[in-house]
């Protein structure tokens, strides 16, 4: 029956997803909800790519980007105390760039990530910072050997919880905060090859109508997180010590 239901969702999401492209969409609204996410193919930033978006939040902590490569080797991009951190693994340590401060203001951001032979660049507006790693970065080319090589935004799908824990490379990314807001023009370019738009493989959790219910007032009780979903105001009890549909419990 679970199995079910998640299927369920899944194809209700795409079928979203669908709506939003025929209608010439390119913003994609995630409600934050338990399970939301995005999922993507790959991006593979060889030694000259990149890999751009822009987003909007009023959430200060929140995932949003996940890539996993398998093993030990992972690209994460997450908003932290309202700024951008960029958390990746080549093959020689973990490594670590931050920029821009109060994002999480509800207006538009740019972030853009660029590979240039052993550097890497993080760019969020107008803010540019930039590493040198030891390791080439083709060796962190999306492995084809393994059906669970995708890119994720907002969130980790749920069954990596549980019967897929073990092949995400960085493991406390199941406990990131799910992204609310809105996120457009995500774009890769790959090896020096022409930018390019992936087109998503499945989602949970994205509006279907650019409506915030939780705007008119917050009912959620004890410090409840309100959530406008596309079934009404969902309130989000996990950071309380409190349960029900109010957090009253």
């Amino acid at each position: 029956m679970g199995t079910k239901l998640q299927l369920d969702h899944r194809l209700h999401g795409l079928l979203l997803l669908l709506v939003c492209l025929v209608r010439g969409a390119l913003t994609l609204n995630l409600d934050g909800s338990p399970g939301s996410y995005l999922k993507y193919p790959p991006w593979d930033p060889c030694l000259n790519g990149s890999l751009s978006f822009e987003f909007k939040t009023k959430e200060p902590n929140s995932l949003l980007l996940y890539l996993n490569k398998g093993g030990f080797m992972y690209f994460e991009i997450k908003m932290y105390k309202g700024g951008i951190r960029l958390r990746l693994n080549f093959g020689d340590g973990t490594q670590i760039l931050r920029a821009g401060e109060a994002l999480n203001n509800g207006e538009w951001h740019s972030v853009e990530v660029r590979q240039d032979g052993d550097s890497t660049f993080l760019k969020v507006d107008n803010l540019e910072q930039h590493k040198k790693s030891s390791t080439a970065l083709q060796d962190f080319t999306p492995s084809t050997s393994t059906n669970d090589t995708f890119l994720f935004i907002g969130g980790i799908p749920p069954e990596y919880d549980s019967r897929k824990f073990q092949s995400l490379a960085l493991k406390s990314v199941i406990f990131e905060p799910r992204f609310t807001g809105s996120i457009r023009n995500l774009f890769y370019r790959t090896c020096g090859a022409e930018a390019f738009r992936p087109q998503p493989l499945e989602s949970y959790g994205v509006l279907s109508k650019d409506i915030d219910h939780c705007e008119r007032g917050n009912p959620c009780l004890n410090g409840g997180k309100c959530l406008t979903t596309d079934s009404g105001v969902y309130c989000d009890c996990q950071s309380t010590e409190y349960k029900g549909d109010r957090c009253d419990i």
